[in-house]
């Protein structure tokens, strides 16, 4: 065979390969687009569908994270049933999914909110509840509690909750849902006029992680001066802490002198117990 001819031979058969492979990917290209399009098609035809579903009502999922309740699902509900009407005489569509939401995020008991809508036509909202770490009141006798990240919170007295109380000279210049913790700063005026509620909640994350001390503290009093005091189940005396510096070591100490000391001498020997002096545990009669 005459070489030149045996070359053609052989670039016909490539560009023959060549072809094939580039029909199957404008084939499998061709395929995608059609089935993706058919996707789009269905899922435009489900959620007119599912639009025009009545309503079936609203399931509400509120993790209490293994703490005692500040509301129920049923409370929840009734307020979106008392700002939006009863959904169950509505349709999907027509319910105000983006306002439901908005109003459940604002609810100063809860975070890491959710709402959405079930193929079943339920609103399902999902919601943990917020943990509060001390109950406190105000100079102006309001009560209000602080959770674990500095959020504020009003008390409902329709969810008694069993907690360390604090009280005395607190100001409380936050709306109920904010968190003292997300103020910049910057803000100087502001930050000072929540300097008492920065200390009782560090004594808080303090006392609550420590049995011993959860179990005998029972409550917390700022005096005018801003100082802090303890009220102990142990006797009828008062421990004076002053500031919060050196907290958590203060409050060891105090665990000490009760192991090694008031159990000696009695719990009554004394009406003052001054924690103010590093390492060192002043007792007055």
């Amino acid at each position: 065979m005459i070489p030149w001819l045996s070359r053609l031979k052989t670039f016909s058969v490539q560009i023959k390969r060549y072809s094939m492979k580039i029909l199957v990917k404008i084939l499998l290209i061709t395929l995608w687009i059609a089935i993706a399009a058919g996707v789009v098609v269905i899922m435009s035809f489900a959620n007119d569908t599912h639009e025009v579903k009545q309503c079936r009502g609203i399931t509400c999922r509120i993790d209490y994270r293994g703490g005692q309740p500040l509301m129920s699902g049923n409370d929840l509900i009734a307020e979106i049933n008392r700002k939006f009407g009863k959904l169950q005489s509505v349709t999907i569509g027509e319910v105000d999914i983006a306002g439901i939401a908005s109003l459940v995020k604002k609810n100063p008991y809860l975070e890491n909110t959710d709402v959405l809508v079930t193929i079943e036509g339920d609103i399902l909202i999902r919601a943990d509840q917020c943990i509060p770490v001390i109950r406190y009141y105000s100079s102006a006798g309001y009560p209000h509690y602080i959770d674990k990240n500095g959020r504020i919170m009003p008390v409902n007295p329709a969810y008694p909750y069993k907690i360390l109380i604090a009280s005395g000279q607190i100001e409380s210049p936050l709306k109920d849902g904010k968190s003292i913790f997300a103020i910049s700063d910057s803000n100087h005026v502001l930050k000072a006029k929540l300097k008492n509620l920065y200390d009782i909640h560090l004594l808080a994350g303090i006392i609550n992680t420590d049995s011993t001390l959860k179990a005998l503290i029972e409550q917390v009093y700022v005096t005018s001066s801003g100082k802090i005091q303890l009220v102990t189940k142990a006797g009828s005396h008062i421990v004076y802490m002053g500031d919060t510096t050196d907290a958590a070591e203060k409050l060891e100490n105090l665990k000490y002198f009760y192991k090694h000391g008031l159990v000696k001498t009695g719990w009554n020997k004394y009406q003052k117990v001054n924690l103010e002096y590093k390492n060192q545990i002043v007792c007055t009669k």
